[in-house]
């Protein structure tokens, strides 16, 4: 990551620390105390504060888990239910369409509620989701749980972030995003991993009656821990700088770069059977060892979002534009394959966070509502990528899914580069210089 460079407009103010007892979560630390446009909840306690973010981070962990669970389980599935892998690998783009047409819709409708219980109610419809997958007997049975499934996840998506940030300040932004987000990274050290090695070892239905049985115990954690504060409350119910041109280059940015891994990805088990030629047994350490690196990522990326939030997502994407290359040259070569799938879960955990804090620091209006139209846009990626993969697996092979995906990726690089967002961020730096953060 760059060092700190006062000539660049990448790089964040400093911003001192005086005191005052405005009562915001977050080792003392309080808003500006210019910025009284939001309401502000009332005070939370640090380490309720924490719990809740460790709660959400859980919940996390077990959303994605299921909406990547199809890439361990495609060949289990497939031959248990008599359907091909392209016809599996086709849940995640069922799933993402739902999330895309269901998400700006049921944020706007849950915007009257407090976060606490829009989350509860995701986690009733996860677990039910998970349970009707776990008793699934036919495809179409299985298909019902996903719907319900992406329909849930359209609403803990839609406001986990703004409400994890909201009981920090807002200087800390790109920090607690990037502490929350360490549960999606866990999925994909556990999560993934551990949904392939149980449907080996116990048949495919078993993780998900497992993630049923997780689900009830984090929804209850979330109902006792969460503030109670909603949309317009908070350190995160605004952008920080609200832009709509900034944040429609998200909106493209995410769904290049989600469609480029989405290509890939959702059949990357039979692209590392086919290409490298690895065994079955093998994968499963490979998406751990990927996911472990991600974790590390996700732990670390969050102190550069904050001062680098443009250059932190270029130095993503040109990482996983590294990954696609290296698979689609020396992807034959165990070594060179290895490598690039340990890479790829590391840039992965730099560019979703990434991603998701500038979609934040540039929503046009309430946070939740932006994050929903950026979660869109990200499944606009996660459904059409699968079918793009599913094209080419079925009329060439597996080999040329890296090369669809750099193509992909190098046109998500030239909207960042094209467009020079760090100067419409010194720009509006400028002219809204915050006053100064305040501890009590």
């Amino acid at each position: 990551m760059p060092d700190a460079d006062s000539t660049s407009s990448d790089v964040a103010p400093h911003v001192e620390v005086v005191a005052s007892p405005v009562p915001v979560a977050g080792e003392g630390l309080a808003l500006p105390a210019a910025a009284s446009a939001p309401a502000t909840p009332a005070p939370v306690p640090p380490r309720r504060a924490y719990a809740a973010l460790a709660a959400l981070a859980v919940a996390m962990f077990l959303y994605v888990s299921n909406e990547i669970a199809p890439l361990g389980l495609n060949a289990v599935i497939a031959a248990d239910l008599s359907v091909s892998e392209a016809r599996v690998g086709l849940l995640i783009s069922v799933g993402a369409v739902v999330v895309i047409l269901a998400s700006v819709p049921l944020a706007l409708a849950a915007g009257r509620l407090p976060y606490r219980w829009t989350l509860v109610g995701a986690g009733t419809l996860f677990t039910a989701a998970m349970a009707v997958s776990a008793a699934s007997g036919t495809f179409g049975e299985l298909v019902l749980g996903r719907v319900l499934g992406a329909t849930a996840h359209a609403m803990f998506w839609a406001v986990v972030t703004p409400a994890a940030a909201g009981m920090f300040p807002v200087a800390v932004r790109g920090r607690m995003v990037a502490k929350v987000m360490i549960g999606s990274s866990v999925a994909g050290v556990a999560g993934l991993p551990g949904t392939t090695w149980l449907a080996q070892v116990a048949g495919w239905r078993t993780p998900y009656t497992v993630m049923a049985c997780l689900a009830v115990a984090v929804t209850v954690s979330i109902a006792l821990l969460l503030p109670t504060f909603r949309g317009s409350e908070g350190s995160s119910a605004r952008g920080e700088l609200p832009s709509w041109p900034a944040f429609a280059r998200v909106l493209a940015i995410a769904a290049l770069t989600v469609g480029s891994l989405a290509v890939l990805w959702t059949y990357i088990t039979p692209y590392l059977l086919e290409v490298p030629g690895f065994s079955a047994g093998v994968i499963p350490l490979l998406m751990l060892g990927g996911g472990a690196l991600g974790v590390a990522a996700m732990a670390t990326v969050g102190r550069f979002l904050d001062r680098y939030p443009v250059r932190s997502l270029l130095v993503g994407l040109a990482m996983l534009t590294a990954v696609y290359l290296g698979l689609g040259v020396g992807g034959g070569l165990q070594a060179v394959a290895v490598a690039m799938v340990l890479l790829q879960g590391f840039c992965w955990s730099v560019i979703v966070a990434a991603m998701m804090n500038w979609a934040m620091r540039h929503a046009p209006g309430r946070t939740d509502v932006a994050v929903a139209a950026y979660n869109s846009a990200y499944n606009v990626g996660n459904a059409a990528g699968p079918l793009l993969g599913a094209t080419l697996l079925g009329s060439m092979s597996a080999a040329v899914l890296p090369w669809a995906a750099a193509l992909l990726v190098a046109g998500a690089i030239v909207v960042v580069a094209s467009s020079r967002p760090w100067n419409l961020l010194a720009r509006m730096r400028a002219a809204r210089a915050p006053s100064p953060l305040r501890v009590r």
